[in-house]
């Protein structure tokens, strides 16, 4: 993995990149993803490969934690758990900052194209997968604390932030009555918690009518038969890749269970803040889930579109993929890329 170094600490982002497509001539785009829980940066893998052909460069950052990049420190393990509410919003602001500096160097470093003229090709999208929505976010709710030269080439380049599938957890929405994980089941072991949870998460749900927006028609434990779980089709060595345990139940748990309030507040400055809209005014936001997915994404899909309407409407576009389980880039990579085509295309 290649590292870029985002402060005057030391502190490394490791990241994957398909590299310049090939027949780039008149330009391409670039998508900066960010990873969930667990799964780390190797989960776009098949996307990445498909990138090079369909004019993207696909660059898969992996977040502080995890393989590669700068661990947290045990203070700030201490503010996830027990910290003020201040030094929650300032950690949560840190972690949106770095990205948004990765992002900034990556452009400057590696001469990322400006948007073209007609729009079709060039600057740079940024995709927050499951919980790394959280953090693409606050990358967005904090573009202003950037230095201004960065400020000015974000503003410029910046076209589009895809949220592709958050849980409740990465808008700081509450769970749903009823929701049921591996992770919060205090009558498995310990020990087999998270490896009962990546395959359960990877799995799919056969819900009732969606169009009901009911929290009564989803399938909250059992998955369906009509397909394996998608880590099924991974070897041992895409496992040992992909997988990362620690945080699921460390400091990713942390941050999911005690920052919901600023995980809340950083997700509606990023999207109806009219201040934040404005110093980004080429970026339009989409929020797309399948309708096979698990249990947690739907809810958060559907308190966007209330938040979206109270505000007014028309600041986040909404798509619903079918037959799409939480795991649409490992499965379907074809239907996944050309999902994020569609949503940085003008």
């Amino acid at each position: 993995m290649q590292c870029i170094v985002v402060d005057s600490e030391g502190t490394k982002l490791s990241y994957i990149d398909s590299g310049v497509p090939q027949q780039a001539t008149e330009g391409y785009t670039t998508i900066f993803a960010v990873h969930g829980t667990v799964f780390t940066s190797p989960i776009f893998e098949k996307v990445m490969a498909l990138a090079q052909g369909s004019n993207i460069r696909f660059v898969a950052v992996n977040r502080r934690d995890y393989p590669g990049s700068t661990p947290l420190t045990p203070e700030d393990t201490d503010i996830l758990a027990s910290g003020s509410d201040e030094q929650k919003a300032a950690f949560l602001k840190a972690r949106g900052v770095e990205i948004g500096t990765f992002i900034d160097l990556f452009v400057e470093r590696n001469k990322v194209p400006p948007i073209s003229a007609d729009g079709h090709t060039g600057g740079f999208a940024l995709l927050g997968w499951s919980l790394g929505n959280a953090i693409a976010l606050s990358a967005v709710a904090n573009v202003d604390s950037l230095p201004s030269a960065a400020q000015a080439r974000w503003a410029s380049g910046m076209r589009a932030l895809i949220l592709h599938e958050p849980p409740t957890v990465a808008i700081g929405s509450p769970l749903p009555p009823k929701v049921w994980s591996p992770q919060i089941d205090q009558s498995i072991p310990a020990e087999l918690r998270d490896p009962f949870f990546t395959q359960w998460i990877t799995s799919y749900f056969k819900h009732g009518d969606l169009s009901m927006r009911s929290l009564d028609v989803l399938s909250y434990v059992v998955p369906a038969t009509s397909h394996a779980p998608s880590i099924f089709s991974m070897s041992e060595e895409q496992l040992a890749r992909i997988v990362h345990m620690p945080p699921g139940s460390g400091s990713d748990m942390l941050f999911m269970v005690f920052s919901a309030a600023h995980i809340s507040a950083s997700y509606k400055r990023a999207c109806f803040d009219t201040g934040v809209r404005a110093r980004l005014p080429r970026m339009k936001i989409c929020a797309f889930t399948g309708d096979a997915t698990c249990v947690f994404t739907l809810p958060a899909y559907w308190a966007m579109q209330d938040d979206d309407k109270a505000c007014g409407g028309g600041f986040i576009d909404f798509k619903m993929v079918e037959g799409a389980n939480h795991f649409i880039h490992w499965d379907g990579p074809e239907l996944a890329l050309e999902t994020y085509r569609t949503i940085i295309t003008v």
